[in-house]
């Protein structure tokens, strides 16, 4: 895939017109560095025409394979055809990539210590533990090992930079609390990482031995500072000393002088939410100063030690409520920032600039999704940036650029290591079950009471125990962390507080007995993360109407026991059968929605994305519906510390959580009677 946004001038018009800077000092002519650009972008433009038709052709193919109505003989050829024709690809656009590398190297000679300069910056962002190359279904992902193949192979850059949330997000990566993906990270030559909200979901002192991990990688904010009760409880910095107020707690930015001369200024902004998007209790010691305001005074600072160019790494996301903490807001308000690269939104921005005055702004969604290459034309002296192109680079284009070949050794032991201690931590058993958990295995239902027999996973038809569990667990793992909404504690209870899991993300059931970790990794393997948001009871219904009018599919709601609804199937339309909530039937711990209350719905990320077309809960692109109030770790830890609270006998009679006496005894019923599908009219 291939974006570009060009602003300003032709490559030579713009050079031509600064016939300045003598030939003194080993300055080139601007005759020599015109054409030495156009030899490097005609070399590009041959490589990405090339790159692009094959990654449109790659996912076609793509496509083909995960059709639903392919036999496994039919998927197995189309890979293994799929396969080949990749193989023949490969080595055609790696000899194009070199070749406008090399270019790209001779441009950066020829141009050294010249007025006018190509830049190539390389960043991501939110790559939340993605270690390794997964084209799964419902994945697709390059994975920092798929990404690192490529970036060692023919691309050379000045910056490869990160705007947060590294270290957390899937199992594998999350067995060592992220170490070893920013192992990797420094193994990639990544030059900085923005510190996210998710930097903090293990504790400050975890995250500074990261940094001792990872010297000469540093992870930047200067926007978080030490406050009056780290001081009083001797809090030690990362170097040992005694925390002092008002210090930056991190450090703040850094200064390259890139190979052509330009001193480049990149400065890390993290968002003050972080202070209930992560663990509270990790940020006790901290205040998180306001981001725009940070800002300016790092510019201040970085203008004054001579930097030409100034990169904003911004773990702030777009479209956010509070619009203070807005990357937008933040690129609007603070002059001097030549480039903001953001994060935490985990949205596609395609390279904008909403003022010419201004700088400009992107962000390459989540996941290692995509990795971004940006070209800019830098007036060295002013920073001005008078072009700009872009491309967004796909898994498609990591896997036909040799991506999966993994011949990186150091960074093959480092996961294989990793992978090694995590596939023995999940055959260990993490707690006993007296009950099946069923919600994949097959029921036949009627619709309408009509002759057609419909097969079905039993949890996208009705109210199953392992739905029920799931959505227990998150909403007991959400109050057990106390998260705080606008900064003030909220009283959750059964009244306020419901879970609610898609049924297509609870692939697999359990038996009775012995229950593993690798068992709950099938039920749960897509890595989702437990999330929350605020919304009204009218959206709470809204949301609830959805869920139900998807049965049969994967979208089809499960919800927390608190919850009680009837679904009514309402007729045959062509193909499809609909079904609809009865809005008077539902009821959250026994008493009627208030449209006019604030409820919690406990979920996965995958949902506050829209997914399964739950876009009312989508909080980016729909403020005034959701509101953000918790993200959590792998929602498989949740499932975890609640199976092995309800088979305590013990532990109930202590805990003050409202969803803290349920038992395992209370999920003996496969088919849960709190929600009632109703298939016959």
């Amino acid at each position: 895939m291939k974006r570009k946004f060009i602003l300003g001038l032709g490559a030579i018009s713009t050079l031509a017109a600064i016939p300045t800077i003598a030939a003194t000092c080993g300055v080139s002519s601007p005759a020599k560095v015109a054409k030495a650009r156009a030899a490097y972008e005609d070399a590009f433009k041959k490589f990405n025409d090339a790159v692009e038709s094959d990654v449109k052709a790659l996912v076609e193919k793509k496509k083909a394979i995960n059709a639903k109505d392919i036999s496994k003989e039919q998927k197995q050829k189309l890979i293994a055809e799929k396969d080949a024709w990749v193989k023949t690809r490969t080595p055609i656009l790696q000899d194009l990539r070199k070749k406008a590398n090399d270019e790209f190297k001779n441009l950066k000679k020829v141009q050294k210590n010249f007025k006018t300069q190509v830049v190539k910056i390389v960043h991501t962002n939110d790559e939340h533990g993605r270690l390794v190359f997964d084209d799964g279904k419902f994945n697709n992902y390059s994975g920092m090992q798929g990404l690192a193949e490529i970036l060692n192979k023919d691309f050379d850059r000045d910056l490869l930079l990160s705007a947060g949330d590294l270290i957390q997000g899937l199992p594998l990566s999350d067995s060592d609390k992220g170490l070893t993906i920013s192992k990797v990270a420094k193994e990639m030559n990544y030059q900085a990482v923005a510190i996210g909200n998710h930097e903090f979901d293990y504790g400050l002192e975890h995250m500074f031995n990261i940094e001792r991990e990872t010297a000469g990688m540093p992870f930047l904010s200067a926007n978080i500072v030490w406050n009056e009760k780290a001081v009083s409880e001797k809090i030690k910095t990362k170097d040992g000393k005694l925390a002092v107020k008002d210090e930056k707690v991190f450090t703040p930015y850094i200064i390259k002088t890139l190979d052509s001369g330009i001193k480049v200024g990149i400065m890390g902004i993290t968002t003050p939410d972080t202070q209930w998007t992560s663990n509270p209790k990790n940020s006790v010691h901290v205040t998180f100063l306001d981001p725009i305001e940070s800002g300016k005074k790092t510019v201040e600072e970085l203008k004054s030690k001579g930097v030409n160019f100034i990169v904003a790494l911004t773990h702030l996301g777009v479209n956010r409520p509070d619009t203070r903490w807005d990357s937008r807001e933040f690129t609007k308000n603070v002059e001097g920032v030549d480039l903001v690269l953001d994060g935490h939104s985990h949205t596609r921005v395609d390279i904008e600039r909403k003022d010419e005055e201004k700088g400009f702004l992107t962000q390459a969604e989540c996941y290692t999704r995509y990795l971004s290459e940006l070209d800019l034309v830098v007036d060295s002296e002013t920073g001005k940036v008078s072009e700009v192109k872009q491309h967004l680079r796909t898994i498609e284009y990591t896997e036909l650029l040799g991506g999966k070949e993994n011949s990186i050794q150091s960074i093959k032991d480092m996961i294989g290591k990793l992978k090694e201690k995590f596939d023995a931590v999940n055959d260990k058993v993490v707690f006993k079950s007296s009950v099946e958990f069923k919600h994949t295995e097959e029921v036949k239902i009627k619709p309408g009471g009509g002759e057609r027999e419909i097969p079905i996973w039993r949890g996208r038809a009705q109210q199953t125990n392992l739905g029920t569990f799931a959505a227990d667990a998150a909403v007991y793992d959400f109050i057990e962390n106390k998260p705080k909404v606008n900064g003030q504690e909220v009283q959750f209870s059964d009244d306020n507080v419901i879970g609610l899991v898609n049924g297509g993300g609870l692939r697999q059931d359990t038996q009775s007995g012995d229950i593993k970790r690798a068992d709950l990794l099938g039920i749960s393997p897509f890595s989702n993360r437990i999330a929350a948001v605020q919304v009204k009871g009218s959206v709470l219904l809204e949301a609830m109407k959805h869920g139900a009018s998807k049965v049969f599919s994967g979208a089809y709601a499960q919800y927390s026991h608190n919850v009680k609804a009837n679904i009514n199937f309402k007729e045959t339309k062509g193909d499809k059968f609909v079904y609809e909530l009865d809005e008077n039937s539902v009821k959250i711990n026994d008493k009627a929605v208030d449209k006019n209350k604030d409820y919690y719905i406990v979920t996965n990320d995958f949902i506050l994305i829209g997914g399964d077309g739950y876009e009312m809960l989508d909080y980016v692109k729909h403020p005034e519906k959701a509101k953000s109030v918790f993200e959590g770790g792998d929602i498989l830890e949740s499932y975890i510390k609640f199976g092995q609270f309800i088979t305590n006998k013990e532990a109930s009679k202590e805990s003050t959580n409202p969803f803290g006496k349920r038992k395992i005894e209370n999920y003996k019923d496969i088919e849960q009677k709190n929600i009632e599908v109703k298939h016959t009219k």
